[in-house]
């Protein structure tokens, strides 16, 4: 390739000394066609473009070597939509002494000939249309700054180096002019950069000679560029593209830019590969090139905040490893081995990748089209700010040439950005800052990874000094020998430069587990008349002061001990049950708790990075279930509130809910409401037998409208019991996330997390047996249980009807189902056992005759029995008769009763045990 490239420029020198001769138009076709199925291998490929010369050449220089004679020359454009440098081939045909007698040199190449006409021969229709005219001049914007709202602030910290080198007058298209034009147009006019802090750098500068091609590179229309890039009259092209030119201006800048600026670095033009070490470079103005290192080397000591690079060039991808660096978002328009393409729609003469990428930024394209739009062909971004990343977001999706939509022409736009840091946040109207210290899983940038911030995984409470190694939070146990509690807080710099430590603090406030949770309960500022257990919190003294060296994306953990010192608070946390939530704040400043709040007043953990909070209680294992004792439930306000508590659906909660059965119980007094609104569709059941308790059916499961009176707190129960229908070999902890939402405004106001672990243990291995024990009765007991258990019977209606390990049931003819409730006492593990009774027949025959019923039984009675008869057709009073014990029939009188259906009745205890119905 190396030999390729030089071959083809000394051929290009010698093109200006060899003899053209007169046009042999048969000869042309003749050497075309050999050239085609000799060297060409026959096939004509759809996406190349063929040329032939249109006379022939004497003695050119051919892969560096001189061969005397005449010589036809058919040139191939490889990828005719793509930028220069890129894969062409010569083919020299030269007629030897007969009619068929023809040598056929090839020769591979990356660059055009200059200095030689040609006639096109087969062409692409992209190529054909641009041939004809068809293709779109510059698109201009109209001469004004669009109103989005930017920042003057970070308009004025913007500063923006334009390059564009063009190599030679024939190469340096037309498209690359519209490219500067429009991010100059963009910078300027919606953005407010400016003038004064941007540079340009083009071709020639502002010679007047003729440096640009309004045609394709073989037949080039020359004119000399237009200065004026926005069309204000005024020149705004600065220097020519060289490298002392780039360097001068560099080197300006950056003796210039302060930690609060940001450089944006805009490359459209021709790029190349060395065909011998493969490293990429750019072509500037007279063939001159800059290669990575060196590129990246006019960077070095740079103070800005940010430097931004738009690469638009062939193999950009290649300049990423040298201008890689934490503060540098580095985005190329294809892969360092891939071209780079011209706008796929003829009516567009810009870079594909530039003009998507600008598009995006400026908010709309060329045409005054909103960029995107509802109909931007299914691609999707989040567009609340129009961030660098998000532009090279929406320009890879929007590239016609990206991932094999073409069948050759293939470029994958590239990015080299610090993940999850302030670059992320860049924006041409937001410079953030470069040191940003944080608190939370960044839910704020990216709330699918944190969509419940009321349980911060960077904040947590142990009761020993072991949190950097255990970083789950647990319960506390405060007592006079044990007062404290350890809380540890998980520190990041998302920023691009490094934290030297000194001028950041963390302040914290605590307070017992509530699900609303406002800044005066934090801060044990509650004035009104909460009853003492239930609500109560304060501040942490001694915020911590953070003197850690953090390097870019590094993560500290910063550990504070708190000694509960109030009489007293030690009284009331004095408790094997206790949860406490924590709130973390980070700030710049000692005793600083005006942390970021909501218009309600609460903690604004949700836009804060600054704030985290942690609202985790763990269970408490007690008799016959998994407990947690009073979690609170407030409304802080002096209004009544409707508000409605959801699970927070998670992949956790879904899998507990199958191993386990969850209830949700609030005190009864609090209940008629939400009791009245529930529907199925809610995945919560109600509990016939406890008011005010739920079982939590799927991790969909909402409550809706519990009403709150005002400055009302009730405490809030959930048990958890598993089930043991098998073995259990998995030890697995879970969590259950509850969000409080206000029904008038639809916020989110609060939430709790439950964090349950699962155990291993053996399955609870019962038996069920049923037996008859006297005429219409049966008992049910369980037999043989595996260990100590305790027993809840319900019918099928869901109603409690018994305790105890059996329960005597009434055997009527209708068959009924029971269910036992089996509770392991040592963990609330379950099981449940069903049996179905009834369905025996007591009567044996009812014969009826004009005057009496004689009813017979099968066995003999064992106690009070009686008979009730009744009509089904007509309104006839009900008659009743005893049935004597030791009895085995009874005899009623129906004279005075007409023809029709009956029903004789048989009831024991005021109950029906059997029924049969006779004709009279």
């Amino acid at each position: 390739m190396a030999t390729a490239f030089l071959v083809a420029f000394v051929c290009i020198v010698s093109f200006s000394q060899t003899i053209v001769l007169r046009p042999d138009t048969v000869g042309r076709e003749v050497a075309f066609g050999y050239a085609l199925k000799n060297t060409l291998d026959g096939q004509i490929n759809p996406e190349y473009d063929y040329y032939v010369s249109k006379s022939q050449v004497q003695d050119p220089m051919i892969n560096g070597k001189l061969y005397k004679g005449l010589f036809w020359i058919v040139f191939v454009d490889m990828a005719p939509e793509a930028n220069w440098e890129h894969p062409c081939k010569y083919v020299y045909i030269k007629k030897g002494t007969t009619s068929t007698d023809y040598t056929a040199i090839p020769m591979n190449a990356s660059l055009p000939p200059r200095g030689i006409k040609f006639v096109p021969r087969i062409l692409t229709k992209k190529t054909k249309s641009r041939m004809s005219g068809k293709t779109a001049g510059p698109l201009v914007l109209p001469y004004e700054k669009s109103d989005t709202g930017s920042s003057v602030s970070a308009g004025s910290h913007t500063y923006a180096v334009i390059l564009s080198g063009g190599s030679t007058p024939e190469y340096n298209a037309s498209r690359y002019w519209n490219d500067c034009s429009y991010i100059y147009k963009t910078l300027t006019q919606t953005y407010g950069v400016p003038k004064q802090n941007i540079r340009v750098l083009m071709s020639d500068g502002l010679s007047p000679q003729k440096d640009k091609n309004n045609n394709l590179t073989l037949f080039p229309d020359l004119v000399s560029s237009s200065p004026d890039l926005d069309g204000d009259g005024q020149p705004e092209i600065d220097y020519s593209a060289t490298k002392d030119t780039l360097k001068m201006v560099l080197s300006e800048l950056k003796a210039k830019l302060t930690d609060e600026d940001h450089l944006l670095v805009f490359v459209t033009d021709h790029g190349g590969k060395d065909p011998r070490t493969g490293v990429s470079y750019i072509n500037l103005w007279n063939s001159e090139r800059i290669y990575p290192t060196e590129f990246a080397n006019c960077f070095n000591g740079f103070n800005a905040g940010y430097i931004s690079f738009v690469l638009g060039q062939c193999y950009s991808g290649g300049f990423i490893p040298a201008l890689k660096a934490d503060n540098h978002i580095v985005m190329t328009a294809c892969a360092k081995d891939e071209k780079s393409y011209r706008c796929s729609s003829v009516d567009l003469d810009y870079n594909e990748f530039l003009y998507n990428w600008t598009s995006y930024i400026n908010g709309r394209d060329t045409f005054g089209n909103t960029v995107p739009s509802n109909s931007s062909g299914g691609i999707t971004i989040n567009f609340n700010k129009k961030t660098l990343k998000k532009a090279y977001e929406y320009a890879v999706k929007a590239d016609s040439y990206n991932k094999g939509k073409t069948l050759s022409n293939i470029e994958n736009p590239q990015i080299s950005i610090l993940s999850r840091s302030t670059a992320e946040d860049l924006a041409l109207d937001t410079i953030p800052p470069t040191v940003d210290l944080c608190i939370t899983d960044y839910h704020h940038l990216r709330p699918q990874l944190a969509s419940f911030p009321w349980a911060s995984s960077y904040l947590w409470i142990r009761n020993q000094n072991d949190g950097v190694e255990n970083q789950k939070t647990e319960n506390p146990y405060i007592n006079e020998e044990h007062p404290y509690i350890y809380v540890y807080t998980k520190v990041c710099n998302r920023g691009v430069k490094p934290y030297s430590g000194g001028w950041e603090k963390l302040s914290y406030c605590w307070t017992k587990s509530s699900m609303v949770i406002t800044a005066d309960m934090w801060k044990g500022m509650v004035t009104y008349e909460y009853s003492s257990d239930d609500v109560f919190g304060g501040t942490m003294d001694s915020p911590v002061t953070l003197s850690e060296y953090i390097n870019p994306g590094d993560t500290i953990v910063k550990e504070k001990k708190y000694t509960f010192t109030d009489d007293y608070y030690v009284k009331v946390t004095q408790s094997d049950k206790l949860s406490l939530c924590v709130l973390a704040y980070l700030s710049n400043k000692s005793y600083n708790y005006k942390f970021p709040l909501t218009e309600e007043g609460f903690a604004d953990i949700k836009n804060s990075s600054k704030l985290a909070q942690n609202n985790t209680v763990s269970p408490f294992v007690v008799p016959n279930s998994v407990f947690w004792e009073k979690v609170s439930f407030v409304n802080p306000f002096e209004e009544e509130k409707d508000y409605c508590i959801r699970l927070n659906k998670t992949s956790s909660s879904s899998r507990l809910l199958s191993k386990a059965e969850v209830n949700i119980k609030f005190p009864s007094s609090s209940v008629s409401s939400f009791e009245e609104s529930q529907n199925e569709a809610d995945s919560v059941r109600m509990d016939i037998n406890a008011r005010g308790k739920m079982r939590l059916l799927g991790a969909s499961s909402i409550i809706r409208e519990v009403k709150m009176r005002p400055q009302e707190a009730v405490p809030v129960y959930l048990t958890c019991n598993f089930k043991a229908d098998v073995d259990n070999n998995i030890s697995e902890t879970y969590d259950l996330d509850f969000v409080v939402v206000d029904n008038r405004t639809g916020k989110e106001v609060g939430g709790q997390r439950f964090r349950i672990k699962g155990n291993e243990r053996p399955a609870i291995d019962a038996t069920l047996d049923k037996c008859q024990v006297d005429l219409g009765h049966e008992t049910l007991s369980v037999v043989d249980c595996s260990e100590d258990v305790q027993y809840e019977w319900f019918d099928k209606d869901g109603k409690l009807v018994g305790t105890g390990s059996s329960i005597t049931v009434p055997a009527g003819t209708d068959t009924s189902e029971y269910t036992v409730r089996i509770t392991a006492k040592s963990d609330g593990a379950v099981i449940y056992r069903k049996a179905e009774v009834g369905g025996t027949q007591i009567i044996d025959t009812v014969t009826p005759s004009a005057d009496y019923v004689k009813v017979s039984l099968k066995e003999k009675s064992d106690g009070p029995l009686s008979l009730q008869l009744s009509s089904t057709t007509s309104s006839m009073p009900v008659q009743s008769c005893d049935i004597a014990p030791g009895s085995t029939s009874c005899t009623m009188h129906v004279q005075n009763f007409s023809n029709g259906v009956y029903q004789m009745s048989l009831l024991k205890d005021g109950k029906v045990i059997d029924t049969r119905k006779f004709i009279k």
